[in-house]
């Protein structure tokens, strides 16, 4: 009778304590309730260049010569786009060889012009400003370096992409667009310690080998480092 009383009084505690805990996990209140899941990590954002651009056509680049530079400059002979993220930005941009279009001398000596012009060897700190006079004079027929930064996922070819420098002492038919990382291992050992912040443009000038860098304010020159393995990079 005992043994029977005992399982009665058994059964209703567990059947209490059941009833106590279905009750707590409704009103929000229990200790069992399960903690909800974390929030998913974001997917990474895909960089501006991600589109996995193609290479620059010839009738591309020469209508993103006419829009950045409004007709002024006509690619040169046998020239081909160079695409790259020369200034460091994320976005795509275009050099290439030009000369000044025939009637638009005056045009591209504008001080009031859309695009800069640099000189590629000028000798002030790689760094520095543009010089607020303006520099040496374009000539007729004069080989140029022409550089269109980009503008977002597609780059120069943006219709927005009007950021643009013309380039003395740079333009030439061995020209060639290059990774930085191809030149950084060695680079910081030169002299004027070049910042490499974009892609650069292999340029041999007077019979040295060197490259066109962007140096935050204009685009320089600079000599291949002696010591430095130039057949692995001016191939």
């Amino acid at each position: 009778m005992r043994t029977a009383r005992a399982a009665w009084v058994l059964l209703a505690f567990v059947a209490m304590a059941f009833a106590f805990a279905a009750r707590r996990g409704r009103d929000g209140t229990g200790a069992a309730e399960l903690a909800p899941h974390p929030p998913a990590a974001p997917a990474p954002t895909p960089p501006p260049w991600a589109a996995n651009l193609p290479p620059p056509t010839g009738d591309e680049v020469e209508g993103g010569l006419r829009r950045a530079f409004s007709g002024a400059v006509r690619p040169a002979e046998g020239a081909r786009g160079l695409a790259g993220d020369f200034n460091g930005d994320g976005a795509e941009d275009v050099a290439v060889s030009v000369r000044p279009a025939a009637g638009r001398l005056a045009d591209v000596n504008d001080e009031l012009a859309n695009w800069g012009v640099h000189d590629a060897l000028d000798e002030r700190d790689p760094g520095a400003e543009p010089p607020k006079e303006p520099p040496g004079r374009v000539q007729a027929e004069e080989a140029l370096l022409a550089v269109i930064h980009g503008y977002g996922p597609w780059g120069w070819r943006d219709e927005r992409a009007r950021q643009c420098y013309l380039v003395r002492h740079a333009g030439g038919p061995t020209l060639e667009a290059r990774p930085r990382r191809e030149l950084l291992r060695y680079v910081r050992q030169a002299v004027d310690g070049a910042r490499l912040d974009g892609d650069m443009i292999l340029a041999p000038s007077g019979g040295k080998a060197g490259f066109l860098y962007w140096t935050g304010a204009r685009y320089a020159w600079h000599p291949v480092p002696a010591g430095a393995r130039a057949a692995s990079i001016a191939r």
